[in-house]
């Protein structure tokens, strides 16, 4: 079955996309995906989706990186930005209950690591340099106690809601999206493997010709 996707920043930034397609810039990663992203749309009619938010940053980012305005805009011909509709989409209260109770655990894994950096502050450190190290290492630690792994930004759990709406595959590398994704039954693909999946997608549709959707 021909299926829809919804993107995140990562399908776009991952570095793993520029080395798979062999581009030399993000410029022409983008080219690139705009290729496939029209091919596939006028030979299967496959729809991809970004939040209003996802959207936004990833524009952002690809003027501040070089990536042409019009270039840009021809992406968006492709992409269509679409909010989540958070009142009718049902998350069920499993997947919210193991959030709590992970988060619960994180905060008290950051407790400790705050616990640990001020134990070693009175222990070791007797100069500016010395605390500054600490701080730092607090900050790593801290992140990845509480951050690594779970929906940590509202732009995140949009693009999961948004994917489970409109029943679609959702494109990222972040291990939080990968993890509440899964546990909706929503098909999670690694940028990657994204573009691999449309070439694929394509070489078929040549082969066996065009199959249609249904869709007006």
């Amino acid at each position: 079955m021909v299926q829809d996707f919804v993107l995140d920043t990562t399908a776009f930034t991952e570095i793993r996309v520029r080395q798979k397609i062999g581009a030399k810039s993000l410029s022409e990663v983008i080219t690139r995906l705009v290729e496939l992203f029209r091919e596939t749309r006028m030979l299967l009619e496959v729809h991809y989706y970004m939040t209003p938010s996802m959207w936004n940053e990833l524009r952002r980012f690809l003027l501040g990186n070089g990536v042409s305005l019009d270039l840009v805009n021809e992406l968006g011909t492709w992409v269509t930005v679409k909010a989540p509709d958070k009142l009718n989409v049902r998350i069920p209260a499993s997947v919210f209950s193991e959030y709590v109770s992970d988060m619960r655990k994180r905060i008290y894994k950051g407790l400790r690591v705050a616990e640990d950096a001020i134990a070693k502050v009175h222990r070791e450190c007797g100069t500016k340099e010395c605390l500054g190290n600490v701080i730092r290492d607090l900050r790593d630690k801290y992140r990845n106690a509480l951050r690594k792994g779970i929906i940590d930004s509202p732009e995140d759990l949009d693009a999961v809601i948004l994917a489970l709406e409109l029943r679609a595959a959702i494109v990222s590398s972040d291990a939080g999206i990968k993890h509440m994704s899964e546990q909706l039954g929503i098909m999670v693909i690694d940028p990657e493997h994204f573009v691999d999946s449309l070439e694929r997608m394509l070489r078929m549709a040549r082969k066996y010709g065009t199959r249609k959707t249904g869709r007006p």
